[in-house]
């Protein structure tokens, strides 16, 4: 690949990263607390893109040539030509393929289909001590997480009658016949290792299509047959007092993080 070649992926690289981090789009990929990495890397990308490019257009040495590409004629009178075939110099603009495809193509999570190959998160007992929830005059606004490893394991059920808000990606499941499965995805790192977050959510609503992000007021009582003595895995489940569907169609952050 030529050197004016290398700066324009470069610079490609650059400004799809930089496009990302200013759409807000890289959040369906990485968590957002690679937000400033990113944004750093696209600096950089840009800035040597622009010297590559500079360097190319003043005709410095290693520029649009590749001595390797020309015939040599050697003492013994024959000629070689060392070509390393199309491969050698233009490979490199493959590398352009998969930005091309977070250009034309709208980034999009995990979701209805990643949940439905993914074993659900399910709660493990732990010594973490849970607080009191605070006070407030309406719902209570709840990450996913939380709102699991608090219904299964809090000690002093402090979830009992309490109007809890969660927001979510919506989930059918056939066996499921007043509700569904208020789903958020757990990424540690990036949507690669996301493990489903799931509240079985039963009553009385309208009908929803996979993948409609929602905001549900729910209330949780506990089950007749505590959780630690069920058997296998067991699903946490709420009663619906009311659901909305997200103004916009997603959350600026799709996921939550276990951290």
């Amino acid at each position: 690949m030529t050197r004016s070649g290398r700066a324009a992926v470069i610079l490609f690289v650059g400004v799809v990263t930089a496009r990302l981090v200013l759409s807000g789009g890289f959040g369906w990929f990485v968590q957002q607390h690679m937000r400033y990495p990113l944004a750093a890397a696209a600096v950089a990308l840009l800035v040597f893109g622009a010297y590559e490019l500079i360097g190319a257009s003043r005709g410095t040495a290693d520029d649009d040539h590749d001595p390797h590409d020309q015939g040599h004629d050697h003492v013994d009178g024959h000629h070689h030509d060392h070509d390393h075939g199309w491969a050698g110099p233009r490979v490199g603009w493959l590398l352009a393929l998969p930005l091309l495809v977070l250009v034309t193509v709208a980034p999009t999570g995990l979701g209805a289909e990643a949940a439905a190959r993914v074993d659900a998160y399910v709660p493990t007992e732990t010594d973490n001590r849970f607080g009191p929830l605070p006070d407030s005059d309406g719902p209570l606004e709840m990450k996913v997480l939380d709102f699991l490893d608090r219904a299964a394991w809090d000690p002093e059920e402090s979830l009992n009658g309490r109007t809890i808000r969660l927001e979510g990606l919506v989930v059918n499941d056939p066996e499921i016949t007043d509700g569904f499965k208020l789903t958020r995805f757990m990424v540690s790192c990036c949507a690669a290792d996301g493990i489903p977050l799931q509240v079985t959510v039963r009553g009385d609503g309208p009908a929803l299509e996979n993948d409609t992000w929602v905001i549900a007021d729910v209330v949780w009582t506990p089950p007749e047959v505590p959780y630690a003595e069920q058997e296998g895995p067991f699903a946490v489940e709420a009663d619906l007092l009311r659901v909305e569907v997200v103004p916009g169609g997603a959350p600026q952050d799709p996921y939550e993080s276990p951290y």
